[in-house]
């Protein structure tokens, strides 16, 4: 335990006395930020990723017990190491020159399968009804896009002062409590030491910062992250492979499935950056960047310690977990205004009601076609009357102008029938007029619905209703004589 205590405390001095140097890198090679005022570096992740070795490398040379774990790991893990060098090579290109969101994302995939194909994957999931054994397809899949999600989200993230960096230090030490738990020390040594370097560099990142992870530092944290937690899959695999990162990792993870759900909603690229993400929607809410930052850390740190409660897998705390993230969803739903997500919820309450919606539509292609068959102005009358006679509109009316006069017949839906008479227009009502000839004469027809406010959503197609049922009604009116 010693040895992690030295890791973490030597990987926090080397964090925090790096991070000007690599500012100063980064204004040197150009990978800086000018959307805010004066540019500002965007090379901390060179920081944390150098401190990060020192403390291991240092470490590992005074003790001879981590000398030989980092000595077997490296033989066992290369191709993680390897990835991890790649990731950050991807990061500093892109500080430096901006490349577009697909050729970074086919890196990470070529980089996941690699490490797949090396032996770090992912062949077993815990889910709630119990472990499942993925196979070699489904392992594949999920290990990629375990990889390049995570390690996308945490880029996500990184969109204010502070927000990536510090989510990612209670992820990794919730990380290193699970891997020192289970008996993975090369894990639990790794992770400590990247949260002791991420905790060095973050004073210098917290709101208003002199310097910004980049690309290298947020792509480095979270393929660090996922990576870390497939490669400690070898013991208690269906704890440490998805339940407890992925508790652990909650505000990126949702942060990123809320933007991925919100784009397609819309129909917008998946990966188009846009300035809607929680921490966006923090600011938005008049809080500063630091009271923004702030309240990620506090929800990073319940979900840190809730991932901590599958190390005993229990139904107990199963509903613990589930009823906070559930409690997250609502709030955030709630008062960070995710419209696109109430508009799925309308959508599914719509999905609910089909039957009911499908029923009256049947209903309106019925009235269209026995319109086609009516030949008085009375069955006419009739069909209208029975096809309304079950709606979700308030009021129907039937109004039949004149030419040449003011004269106008006038119906309206009583007892399931359209009966002759005025009924007026109610000020809180909305309506839908489709206008229609009337026999040879010159007569005006207007076939009028009309709904309430405040009633819950209409679940009629209102299209239908104007492309089907008014086409052949103006064909009945037409060939009808006209009311006197």
């Amino acid at each position: 335990m010693r040895s992690y205590l030295f890791a973490f405390v030597l990987a926090l001095a080397f964090g925090a006395l790096l991070t000007p140097l690599a500012g100063r890198i980064g204004r040197r090679v150009g990978a800086l930020d000018r959307t805010k005022g004066a540019p500002i570096p965007r090379a901390g992740g060179l920081a944390i990723v150098a401190a990060t070795l020192l403390a291991i490398g240092l470490l590992a040379l005074g003790f001879q017990p981590t000398r030989d774990l980092v000595a077997h790991s490296l033989a066992r893990y290369d191709a993680l190491w390897i990835g991890a060098i790649g990731i950050v090579a991807l990061g500093v290109v892109d500080d430096i020159w901006r490349l577009k969101a697909w050729p970074k994302v086919l890196v990470e995939v070529a980089i996941a399968v690699a490490l797949y194909a090396s032996g770090v994957r992912a062949t077993t999931v815990w889910l709630p009804f119990g472990i499942v054994d993925l196979g070699q397809v489904a392992g594949l899949g999920f290990t990629v896009v375990w990889i390049v999600g995570i390690t996308n989200a945490f880029n996500l993230l990184d969109g204010i002062d502070g927000a990536a960096a510090g989510s990612a230090v209670f992820a990794l030490l919730a990380m290193f409590v699970a891997s020192a738990s289970l008996g993975q020390p090369f894990v639990a040594l790794t992770a400590v030491a990247i949260a002791g370097a991420t905790l060095g560099f973050l004073p210098f990142n917290f709101p208003p910062a002199r310097i910004y992870l980049g690309d290298a530092g947020s792509l480095f944290l979270g393929f660090s992250l996922a990576s870390l937690a497939i490669a400690g899959a070898t013991k208690g695999p269906a704890i440490v492979a998805i339940a407890i990162p992925l508790v652990a990792f909650g505000v990126p993870v949702l942060d990123t499935l809320i933007a991925v759900v919100r784009r397609g909603v819309r129909g917008a690229p998946l990966f188009r950056g846009d300035r809607e993400h929680l921490h966006h929607r923090l600011l938005d809410l008049g809080l500063s960047n630091a009271q923004a930052a702030a309240i990620l850390y506090v929800v990073s740190a319940a979900f840190a310690l809730a991932s901590m409660l599958f190390l005993n897998p229990n139904v107990r705390g199963m509903a613990v977990v589930l009823t906070m993230i559930g409690a997250v969803v609502w709030l955030a739903m709630r008062h960070l205004r995710l419209h696109e997500f109430f508009e799925l919820a309308r959508i599914a309450r719509r999905g609910m009601s089909s039957p009911r919606a499908i029923q009256f539509n049947v209903h309106v292609r019925r009235a269209a076609d026995a319109l086609d068959r009516a030949g008085t102005w009375d069955e006419v009358v009739r069909v209208l009357g029975g096809l309304f006679e079950e709606s979700e509109f308030d009021a129907v009316r039937l109004i039949v102008q004149h030419p040449g006069a003011d004269r106008r017949s006038e119906y309206h839906f009583e007892r399931g029938a359209l009966v002759p008479g005025a009924d007026p227009i109610h000020p809180d009502e909305w309506g839908v007029h489709l206008p229609f000839t009337i026999g040879q004469a010159g007569d005006r027809g207007e076939l009028a619905v009309f709904r309430r406010y405040g009633r819950r959503s209409l679940l009629t197609d209102v299209n239908l209703i104007v492309e089907t049922l008014r086409p052949s009604l103006s064909k009945a009116a037409a060939r009808v004589q006209a009311p006197a």
